[in-house]
């Protein structure tokens, strides 16, 4: 009974003990309250940019940036290297040399590129599982025997001191197909990861490629605007000269005036947005934005053979080449893997066991001991509380939820492909549409200035005639940009590397 009792008093130092233990001091206060992070949860040294490299993370600061360039342009091709020169120069840059420098400087690609190198590892360690397991080791040890035997008191302690090396071999000679069915979820896995890996070029190439005509868009809103702006203004020194002639009058001239302002104010909109773009496109290339960052004006819209083929065989052809589907196949695969894997669980194996062990002592009067063993052994779990077969339904789940997955890629797929061949339709009828818009509203703003000028047409007719061609012009860089990036999407839903390349043929 006092021994029961006896529980009593550290059950009570426990449960109080217990009470106190919270986590309110490693969060914040309150769900509303900003989190103050202690001295050693700060970083004890900020990283630029540039410092982060593929290998390594150069130690110094913003000063090196030229120098870290030089030094990384090392590895790079030479086409990478004279783009990254050019862009350090403020030199203007095209499309091309924006997507060499964005595959070689965008986190995207280095994360999955670096996750790729993990699945590979992951791939050599299980075949490791085929090669036996050695160990070698040593050993020293002091023991004491202290005999109590009866009518025998001249027996006493005895002590032993001994010491010596050992080795040990551990081999799994056979599985029933365990190993086989790991290594190749692991190659599958490996796979999908590589494909996960060519999809994020493919991603960051279609990144770029609407991040440029967007900026491309953005300085033609900007030409546009200036266009705008030298018509209100000539509109405004017209209506100015007609009042002073004495033939207009001076609400002609104010609202021709307010009209010259609100071009500008629209001209510096536009400049606004030309910066947007800017560091849009920067962030796509993986570089800090900057002033140097200068895009060449000379935009092509870009020529794909996907543009000329039907809807079917554009299907057809991403449902075989697309990058993330032919990763969701891979994992589909590994799944099946997995499961072989989890039947082979409730096989028995066989392995190979051996020992070897040299003990000598420092007693003078006892000699060295040299211990051999090997053994051929089976082993078999016959009961772990239903583990495997949870283990067994879990992989049969994964499987049957990645083949749902693979489906709903598909569908996707195949609605982009869809949606982005009617968005380059149309986009080319826009493009005719916008083009012979400039044409008749110039013309007609042009006729109606005339008219202005010799007093046929008023004020109000001119700025409507204005603001037409105004929006038409818009409408014109609006309508170029979003073909530019519908065949580039298009391009990109049927697994193209870039608008005129397939991946085939891509250089690599």
């Amino acid at each position: 009974m006092k021994r029961f009792l006896a529980i009593f008093p550290p059950a009570i130092i426990a449960a109080i003990l217990g009470a106190c233990v919270n986590v309110d001091s490693e969060v914040a206060e309150t769900p509303s309250v900003f989190w103050k992070a202690p001295k050693d949860a700060m970083p004890k040294e900020y990283i630029e940019p540039e410092q982060i490299k593929t290998n390594s993370i150069n130690s110094g600061n913003a000063d090196k940036k030229s120098e870290n360039a030089k030094e990384s342009s090392k590895d790079a091709s030479d086409t990478v290297r004279a783009a990254s020169e050019k862009l350090a120069a403020a030199q203007t840059l095209d499309l091309s040399e924006i997507v060499d420098i964005a595959l070689e400087n965008n986190t995207s690609t280095r994360i999955y590129w670096f996750q790729s190198k993990i699945y590979a590892a992951n791939l050599g360690k299980a075949n490791s599982s085929y090669y036996p397991q050695v160990s070698i080791g040593a050993q020293v040890y002091r023991s004491k025997t202290k005999t109590s035997i009866p009518y025998f008191p001249g027996v006493g302690s005895y002590y032993e001191t001994g010491f010596g090396p050992s080795a040990e071999i551990n081999w799994l000679i056979y599985d029933f197909g365990k190993r086989e069915s790991q290594v190749d979820s692991a190659r599958e896995a490996l796979r999908a990861a590589n494909f996960d890996y060519n999809q994020t070029i493919q991603d960051i190439v279609l990144e770029v490629n609407v991040a440029y005509y967007n900026f491309y868009s953005a300085m033609g809103n900007v030409k546009s605007a200036q266009m705008t702006v030298d018509d209100a203004r000539t509109t405004y020194e017209s209506s100015s000269a007609r009042l002073r002639e004495g033939v207009g009058n001076k609400q002609d001239a104010l609202n021709a005036l307010a009209n010259l302002r609100n071009a500008e104010f629209g001209l510096q909109s536009a400049i606004s947005g030309v910066e947007t773009a800017r560091a849009a496109l920067a962030q796509a290339m993986g570089v800090r934005v900057s002033p140097n960052l200068k895009i060449s004006d000379a935009v092509k819209i870009p020529d794909n053979e996907a543009t000329s083929k039907k809807i079917d065989e554009l299907i057809a052809q991403a449902l075989r080449t697309r990058q993330s589907l032919l990763a969701a196949y891979a994992n589909l695969r590994m799944t099946s893997h997995d499961i072989e894997t989890a039947k082979r669980n409730f096989l028995p194996s066989i392995g190979a066991f051996g020992q070897a062990t040299y003990t000598d002592y420092t007693q003078d009067d006892r000699g060295s001991v040299q211990q051999y063993q090997a053994r051929l052994q089976l082993s078999w779990s016959i009961f772990e509380g239903f583990n495997r077969k949870y283990d067994l339904i879990s992989a049969k789940a994964k499987e049957r939820a990645q083949a749902q997955q693979l489906k709903a890629a598909e569908i996707k797929i195949i609605s982009d492909i869809w949606n982005y061949y009617h968005s380059y339709k149309s986009a080319l009828k826009q493009v005719e549409s916008a083009k012979a818009a400039v044409d008749a509203s110039s013309e007609a703003y042009n006729a109606t200035k005339v008219g202005y000028e010799s007093g046929i047409n008023t004020l109000t007719d001119l700025l409507t005639s204005q603001n037409n061609l105004s929006l038409a012009r818009q409408q014109q860089v609006s309508a170029e940009s979003g073909l530019a990036i519908s065949i580039a999407r298009l391009a990109h839903a049927t697994g193209a590397l870039v608008a005129s390349t397939n991946p085939d043929s891509a250089e690599k």
